[in-house]
């Protein structure tokens, strides 16, 4: 699209913003009676919202089901049954403006701008835009440029629900769509996809001091120590790191296991990843590479890794199945802290392997990454995985499980670093369509307020003044005691 070719960006947030006031005045209760009936729809039309996503991505239809209709269904009944709760207005008394009546309410944004991406290409357009509209914003949704159908699908379907017109408008198109909505007239954007995206947009953004809520992937870190239960963890790496081919931005990517255990380990990684197949449509199958670009650079992080020394256990191998490229399931250890394969985020089903010395090593590791999404610990001691995950700079650590916070619709999600600002889900996600606006309202109005002109006394005053609601009296230094009370 040309500068020339703006027009439909411009239309549809134009459209969009004429239709804000009426949705954004809507009780909350009402939308969440639409949220209530899009659930419905999406569950009613979930056959066709596999079919759609399958043509375009080739992915598995069971895998399509769970993580795009199931996880869409969850997240349309969180927002049906919590959005009025969570932004609901809150009356307060903040000292010493006791004499005032004071509130705090949670206003829609305006126009979110939704770029969306083509690994999960209904899931991740309908939970951010769906989200706006719960918190009582429009949008303008521009999907990935490989997967515009799925999109077109949801506008659709929100339509059958019973929203108002132009509440969700679509702009199909490339990266140059994407940039003419990030600086059209919009007040909120939210972008999912890789760090160098986000940045493109939060660059794009800041002239007009847009708010961004970028979730932006990451070099998700499992930590197996000694006394995890082994093969639970490997048949968990296994389908952490090889769910929808490793396309997501919660695969597992990086895999540290303390010494003690690492051959055991690594064996049952061999038997775990020898169970899953390509190509072939069944139980195990881990479906095809989406994008031929994304294989591509996959398998050079893959050979850079061999070269520099890693051993290349299973996989590797590009197998064509119709007209799908698929990538083996592939497993590898003794890799590099420093390869690609560990410090990039690693868009396939591969998983590397570390050996570390202890527990310290792996959490310094793990933190040793421009990104911080999420991380999972494997450990029998409960007490001893939550202490460590606590020291892991990530959004999110699933002990003794993986993937899993991704799933709970309640929980915000979202990391640090390169892996984006701002969270999705939960109460933060829907606030994050919404700016705090404060009220005040006097209980008493006299004739004026001290602090008007003309001023009562002076500095001497208020410093008095400020010393009588602030202050607290000081306690005297004790006394020395013990041997050095005794020097002179």
């Amino acid at each position: 699209m040309d500068v020339a070719d703006a027009g439909p960006v411009e239309d549809a947030v134009a459209a969009a913003r004429r239709a804000f006031p009426g949705w954004s005045t809507t009780p909350a209760a009402d939308r969440q009676a639409r949220l209530r009936a899009l659930r419905q729809v999406v569950l009613d039309r979930a056959e066709e919202i596999v079919a759609t996503v399958r043509a375009e991505t080739g992915r598995h239809p069971a895998d399509i089901a769970v993580a795009e209709v199931l996880h869409a269904a969850a997240h349309l009944d969180w927002l049906a049954r919590h959005t009025a709760g969570a932004l609901a207005g809150r009356r307060t008394t903040v000292w010493p403006l006791v004499h005032k009546r004071t509130e705090v309410h949670a206003r829609p944004r305006g126009v979110a701008a939704v770029l969306a991406p083509w690994n999960y290409p209904f899931l991740l357009a309908l939970l951010p835009a769906t989200t706006a509209l719960a918190a009582g914003c429009t949008v303008v949704l521009k999907p990935s440029e490989h997967t515009p159908d799925a999109a077109r699908l949801l506008e659709r379907l929100v339509t059958e629900a019973g929203f108002p017109p132009d509440a969700l408008r679509v702009v199909p198109g490339g990266a140059e769509v994407g940039e003419l909505l990030v600086t059209a007239d919009v007040d909120v954007v939210s972008v999912t996809g890789s760090a160098a995206t986000g940045r493109r947009v939060a660059a794009l953004a800041a002239d007009r001091l847009t708010p961004v809520v970028a979730e932006l992937g990451g070099t998700d870190a499992m930590i197996v120590l000694a006394d995890a239960d082994l093969r639970r963890a490997a048949r968990a790496a296994a389908w952490g790191a090889c769910f929808n081919a490793g396309q997501s931005c919660v695969s597992i990517e990086r895999l540290y296991v303390v010494a003690a255990v690492h051959d055991r380990f690594l064996a049952e990684l061999e038997r775990a990843f020898d169970e899953l197949t390509v190509g072939g449509g069944g139980r195990r199958d881990i479906g095809p590479m989406v994008l031929p670009a994304t294989l591509a650079t996959v398998q050079q992080q893959v050979r850079d890794a061999v070269a520099a020394g890693a051993q290349l256990h299973r996989g590797g191998r590009r197998v064509r199945v119709g007209s799908r490229d698929h990538l083996e399931p592939t497993l590898l250890s003794a890799v590099r802290q420093g390869s690609d394969l560990v410090q990039q985020e690693t868009f396939g089903p591969v998983l590397p392997v570390l050996s570390v010395p202890d527990e310290e090593t792996a959490v310094r590791l793990a933190n040793d990454s421009a990104y911080g999404l999420q991380a999972s610990v494997w450990t029998a001691d409960r007490a001893r995985g939550r202490s460590l995950a606590g020291r892991l700079r990530v959004g999110a650590v699933a002990i003794n499980d993986c993937l899993v916070n991704y799933a709970a619709p309640g929980l915000p999600f979202g990391g640090r670093g390169a892996s984006g600002t701002g969270r999705q889900g939960g109460v933060e996600g829907l606030r994050a369509y919404c700016f705090t606006q404060t009220l005040t309202d006097s209980r008493l109005r006299p004739r004026r307020e001290l602090q008007w002109f003309p001023r009562i006394g002076g500095a001497g005053t208020w410093i008095r003044v400020a010393r009588l609601l602030y202050g607290r009296p000081r306690r005297a230094p004790r006394a020395p005691s013990g041997p050095a009370a005794q020097r002179p």
